[in-house]
């Protein structure tokens, strides 16, 4: 069948977290091996976020934002939805 270009499966999570709580954003793709992510906030890309998932250890009111995922391989890209996360007080 040849080479097929990325797809999001499974698209990363919403969440609400109080401040140091733990979040993780996950996303599930198929497509020819190897895929490489690329999470962003707000459209930014965050340096080193580079897995199927994103952990941040312990939220912060600076955190809440909307996070994306860019997934990609040879034959091409796929955009997650974001996934915006909500910090509480």
């Amino acid at each position: 069948p040849g080479d097929v270009p990325p797809a999001i499966t499974t698209h990363p999570a919403s969440a609400t977290r109080s401040i140091n709580q733990s979040v993780t954003f996950t996303v599930v793709a198929t497509g020819t091996a190897p895929l490489a992510y690329q999470w962003r906030r707000g459209g930014i890309n965050i340096a080193g976020a580079t897995s199927a998932s994103y952990v941040i250890p312990a939220v912060q009111v600076a955190d809440a934002a909307a996070y994306d995922v860019v997934v990609s391989n040879s034959q091409g890209v796929d955009f997650s939805l974001p996934a915006i996360l909500t910090v509480v007080l």
